[in-house]
């Protein structure tokens, strides 16, 4: 589906589209078509591994929330260990999430005022976030678009690139929002689960429309 409202971006020159889905509904891919349609691509996931770096207070946190045992040896995060606990534990998925949340929001939003302020062209952004809705980071976008993909082609997809039994990867998908949730807040859809070329044509369509309430919006 294609929305052709126009938009007053929150953070003009850009348009910022964020792009959500569940685990392994192919978020990842479809990020990395519209970089290669020329958008620029924050990944949420990767400002929450920043948060949880040696020497950051979340880490400091997570370690007194949970135990010093999610520590590794070189002081890192366990992040697959704690990943473990958390998922099958809704209490402590809570407590992970009002550490890091707000932290990795305040990370998101510095990058999209540096794009606004410094970038030489107006463009589009796509922020990649599994949580865009649960963490409060719908605010923060023009857009959201969402990835629909099967649970069952999730649960094959962690099971065979993550190393999770079923009973793991059933429990990091029930984590998250269903997707007749997440699709209350789409404005525009592209399947995760179509074969490569129908899904690039779709995310060509969602890139094509974002450039042009872009355009709309410069324009006055």
């Amino acid at each position: 589906m294609l929305d052709s409202r126009p938009t007053t971006p929150r953070w003009p020159p850009l348009v910022v589209a964020g792009l959500t889905g569940g685990i392994a509904s192919g978020k990842t891919t479809i990020s990395r078509m519209f970089g290669e349609l020329g958008a620029t691509v924050i990944n949420a996931d990767a400002e929450g591994r920043a948060v949880v770096e040696p020497g950051e207070p979340a880490l400091a946190e997570l370690a007194a929330a949970f135990g010093r045992e999610y520590l590794q040896a070189d002081g890192r995060l366990n992040r697959r260990a704690l990943g473990d606990r958390v998922f099958s534990r809704p209490a402590d998925l809570r407590r992970l999430n009002r550490i890091t949340h707000p932290r990795i929001g305040v990370r998101i939003s510095k990058k999209l005022e540096y794009l606004a302020n410094d970038s030489p062209a107006a463009g589009v952004v796509v922020l990649e976030a599994a949580v865009l809705i649960e963490a409060g980071w719908a605010r923060l976008v023009d857009k959201i678009i969402v990835v629909v993909t099967q649970p069952s082609v999730q649960e094959g997809r962690l099971i065979a690139g993550s190393q999770m039994d079923a009973s793991q990867a059933g429990a990091r998908i029930r984590a998250q929002i269903p997707l007749r949730e997440r699709l209350k807040y789409a404005d525009y859809r592209v399947r995760g689960d179509a074969p490569l070329e129908e899904t690039r044509a779709e995310a060509a369509a969602v890139y094509g429309e974002l450039t042009r309430l872009g355009t709309l919006s410069r324009n006055g």
